[in-house]
C-alpha cells in the first residue's frame, strides 16, 4: 500500500513540477514587438 502510494505521489510530484517549468519557461521567452523609434537606432 506504501509503496503505490508513493508511486502515485511521485507522479503528482512530476506533473506539478513539469506544469511549472513549461509555464515559467513560455513567460520568459515571450517577445513583445520592437517599437519603430527603438528600430531607427
Amino acid at each position: 500500500m506504501k509503496a503505490k502510494l508513493l508511486k502515485i505521489s511521485i507522479a503528482v510530484f512530476t506533473f506539478l513540477a513539469f506544469t511549472s517549468a513549461v509555464s515559467a519557461c513560455s513567460t520568459v521567452s515571450y517577445q513583445p514587438e520592437l517599437p519603430e523609434q527603438l528600430k531607427e537606432m
